[in-house]
């Protein structure tokens, strides 16, 4: 059972884990989700049935199969709150205003070739664009899988076509290696394309010596999606 009171604090967000026993969350992740944001980028990566919105109980069955080993390594989604001022997390009463999700993965598919550093993701409501809260979550999670998991390298995966999220990773110290097919961080595993970004990995690093290389799908060479990239 994932702790209720877990989080972590910046100067305007709270970070705590995307519970799928908590009905508020699973109502934030369905708008999310069904959102034109989130539509348009299922829709720019090749994502079938992106129309089609989630169910509060169909979120609830998708998370509830990731919440064990979000408990146990802090591999998956958190979910980004509004800080309100001067109160502590746990003393907050009433409704939390929830912006979006950050999210940590490793080793997603166990009996597939993953990247073995972690990436990291982000997905917000679009009322929420433009205030520096993605960078502001990114970099506290990232601080905290440092500090308290030693994870002192990471990556990004988006489209290439993203250029907002590509602006993001270049202001948390990302650099670019290029674009390639890469299976085993999305949907059912499978290869689709993608822009890679590394932080605090030398560029005389080989990216397949992380797990991060051309890969290719049992079936095809390009996956469908089954939600969006990075998160």
């Amino acid at each position: 059972m994932l702790d209720p009171n877990f989080h972590i604090t910046t100067r305007r967000l709270h970070l705590s884990y995307l519970d799928p026993a908590n009905d508020a969350n699973m109502s934030f992740v369905v708008r999310l989700n069904s959102s034109p944001e989130s539509v348009a980028v299922k829709a720019q990566a090749g994502v079938k049935n992106f129309h089609h919105p989630q169910t509060i109980p169909e979120a609830r069955a998708a998370y509830t199969s990731t919440a064990e080993r979000l408990e146990r390594t802090g591999s998956g989604r958190y979910i980004i709150s509004l800080r309100k001022s001067d109160v502590e997390f746990n003393e907050e009463t009433g409704e939390r205003e929830y912006a979006g999700i950050v999210s940590m993965q490793l080793k997603r598919y166990p009996d597939l070739d993953c990247p073995t550093i972690p990436d990291i993701g982000f997905s917000l409501m679009a009322a929420y664009h433009g205030k520096g809260y993605a960078t502001e979550a990114c970099e506290a999670l990232m601080k905290y899988f440092k500090e308290e998991k030693g994870h002192k390298r990471f990556a990004g995966f988006t489209h290439p076509d993203n250029v907002n999220s590509q602006k993001l990773f270049n202001r948390l110290g990302f650099e670019s290696r290029g674009t390639m097919e890469l299976a085993g961080i999305l949907g059912d595993g499978s290869a689709f394309t993608v822009a890679v970004w590394t932080k605090n990995v030398s560029l005389d690093t080989k990216l397949s010596d992380l797990g991060i290389g051309p890969r290719l799908a049992e079936e095809s060479v390009v996956g469908h999606l089954k939600e969006s990239v990075g998160v």
